[in-house]
């Protein structure tokens, strides 16, 4: 493991230095247990020894461990509420879980899109402090991998409960999804388990047995593991050479010691040049925050007016000062371009001073863009900050390559310790990283697959599983014929035919130029509908529509759907007058595909489509492609129609 593992910091306990008893550590102060269930806890302590559990100063449970100093029992199953304080203790040591509530626990996992956190959308807190609730919760897995899994977790955050300032460091879909359960009447606190990776791929988060590998295989992944680890020691090699010996700080206290000041003794800081990002440096797979400054000159006119400073992308987050006043923020958003406004009364003729504090949790960081996208603009000119720099490591993280692509070890590491948490559902947002040319085909066994799985090992062959669809994404398609991301959908789409899963239909909602949708208070809501349907019995259209026959005469056919709600309806943009249904394509008996038109009865309930060509129809598509921008059937509830090709017989 590439993280540290220490229990006794994860978690709020009375337990003196070099005493052993220990829980698993997502049991914590402001935990979520689920309710009405009996609830494992567990943990470790010496050999032999008698545990004893209380809830609420009453003894409810008693357990002794095994030869290896395993322990566990079960509370016994609790209604929702709280605050309880939940206490373990062996007779030599105690630890005192505080503000522990009972109510529906849910799962979040796959990558990027669900890892955003609700202040990347939301910069000014206007929707944090519209959705703060202190009953939404939530607890952060660390980013981690293993060979083999593991009975221990690494958190990166202890359970948070949703107070503004909080809150907006939540999984954004997570954080929406409580809050829209909350506002539809579910009155029972909603704890988020969130364990994601930017950029995986879903074979990392299954088992090597269920993903069929051999021994080869298996001896593959421990191999990277080793190769890892060699990698980090080289690393640390390296920092020690640019630093004089010293070793690389674990917490960030730059800010305390003056790296953004005016002035500072720059003696024992190294160089670089900037831009850059700091991997190609020698800080392979390093996370963490840097510390940047360089001086520069500004004549009198340069210095007499406001100035715009323009630093290009920066992965992933930054603040950024000049002559030690704080001109930026940007917390965390690698794609945004930085442009910020100075004020004349920073700037001064003669010698100023630009630092950064760059943080970036995983992939590449530093500054991205290229060098002449590092500029002061003045009232008279642009003076260019290119160039040489000096840093400082603030607080340094050891990653982990791409252990993302690397099938099994993130379930060994983020999932397989999990297994006996008790769950109310599991949100997976993942597929980007599978869309490619066969991936996507494929896709849809591997869904089934994850789902079965973790229904499996989770111990409950019913455990709700919804998932968010891809969102449109990258420039519209100018031809008819152009499915690419449209296959992965399909995939999403046919592995709902395992019971109990559902599927958040997000084709209107993204964004051509990034693969991050901001809106996601809307997935989050989208995803709130099927668990108020499956789980809390209220009566609400939660899948989007979908087709289910066509019957075909010549040039024209006749489409019937499924999951209509009230009916459907075409959404017309503004301006529009006519209610034609758009981002559809027909293929004729020849191969040879057009563009296409649709009609919507005035019922809502059949479609029917004409090919402008004339010929006969045989395939019909809708909305499928990297970017259906113009999709515009809808449910009359809201819910984009599911993207869908259907033949006739």
């Amino acid at each position: 493991m590439y993280k540290l593992l220490l229990p006794i910091f994860l978690i709020s306990a009375s337990v003196a230095s070099g005493q052993d008893l220990s829980v698993f550590e997502v049991f914590t102060d402001h935990a979520v247990l689920q309710r009405d269930v009996a609830h494992p806890i567990w943990g470790w302590d010496r050999a032999g020894r008698r545990v004893t559990v209380s809830l609420d100063g009453q003894e409810v449970l008693r357990a002794k461990t095994d030869q290896n100093g395993n322990w566990q029992t079960e509370l016994p199953p609790t209604g929702a509420g709280g605050p309880h304080v939940l206490t373990v203790s062996d007779g030599k040591q105690t630890i005192t879980l505080e503000d522990v509530y009972f109510g529906d626990v849910y799962l979040l996992s796959g990558q990027s899109n669900m890892e955003w956190q609700l202040v990347q959308s939301d910069p000014d807190s206007v929707r944090a402090r519209a959705i703060a609730d202190p009953l939404i919760r939530q607890v952060l897995v660390a980013k981690t991998s293993a060979d083999t899994p593991g009975e221990h977790i690494i958190l990166d955050e202890t359970w948070k409960a949703g107070t503004v300032s909080e809150i907006a460091n939540f999984s954004g879909v997570g954080a929406y999804f409580a809050h829209y359960l909350r506002e539809a009447g579910v009155t029972v606190p909603i704890g988020l388990v969130h364990s994601s990776w930017g950029g995986s791929r879903i074979e990392p988060w299954m088992s090597a047995e269920v993903l069929g590998m051999d021994t080869d295989a298996m001896a593959e992944v421990a191999e990277y593991q080793s190769l890892a680890e060699q990698i980090q020691q080289k690393v640390l090699d390296f920092y020690r050479s640019e630093f004089n010996g010293e070793e690389p700080p674990t917490e960030d206290h730059g800010q305390e010691l003056g790296y953004l000041a005016d002035e500072v003794d720059l003696s024992r800081w190294s160089t670089t040049e900037l831009p850059g990002a700091w991997e190609p440096l020698g800080y392979t797979n390093v996370d963490g925050y840097f510390y940047y400054r360089r001086s520069f000159e500004l004549t009198e006119e340069q210095a007499a007016g406001a100035a715009t400073l323009y630093l290009g992308t920066i992965d992933d987050g930054d603040q950024t000062y000049i002559n030690g006043v704080q001109v930026g923020d940007t917390p965390n958003a690698y794609s945004q371009e930085r442009e910020y406004e100075v004020p004349a009364s920073v700037l001064r003729a003669g010698a100023n001073t630009l630092a950064l504090r760059v943080f970036d949790a995983g992939g590449g960081g530093g500054l991205m863009s290229g060098p002449e996208s590092m500029y002061l603009r003045t009232v008279a000119g642009d003076v260019p900050l290119a160039g040489e720099y000096h840093y400082r490591v603030g607080e340094f993280r050891t990653g982990q390559g791409n252990p993302n692509q690397v099938p099994t070890i993130l379930y060994n590491a983020m999932i397989a310790p999990l297994q006996a948490w008790p769950l109310t559902g599991v949100l997976w947002y993942q597929g980007e990283s599978n869309a490619g040319p066969g991936d996507a085909e494929a896709y849809a066994d591997r869904m089934r697959t994850l789902v079965n799985f973790w229904r499996e090992r989770f111990g409950n062959e019913d455990l709700p599983f919804y998932w968010v669809q891809l969102a449109n994404f990258r420039a519209p398609s100018t031809q008819p014929n152009d499915p690419c991301w449209a296959i992965l959908r399909a995939s999403q789409t046919a592995a709902l035919d395992l019971p109990l899963t559902g599927q958040a239909v997000i084709t209107d909602i993204g964004e051509a130029d990034d693969i991050h949708p901001r809106n996601k208070w809307e997935v989050g809501r989208r995803l709130s509908l099927h668990a108020l349907r499956d789980i809390y019995g209220q009566e609400v259209q939660a899948s989007s529509p979908v087709v289910t026959g066509m019957e075909v005469d010549g040039s024209r056919a006749q489409l019937n759907f499924g999951e209509l709600g009230e009916g459907l309806m075409v959404k017309l943009a503004e301006g529009e007058r006519y209610p034609v249904v758009k981002s559809l394509s027909v293929q004729d008996a020849a191969g040879d595909w057009h563009w296409a038109v649709g009609l919507l009865d005035p019922q809502g309930s059949t479609l029917e489509v004409i090919n402008p060509a004339g010929t006969p129809i045989q395939t019909v598509r809708y909305a499928w492609s990297n970017n259906p921008d113009d999709a515009n059937l809808f449910s009359r509830e809201g819910l984009p129609v599911t993207p869908f090709e259907i033949s006739a017989d």
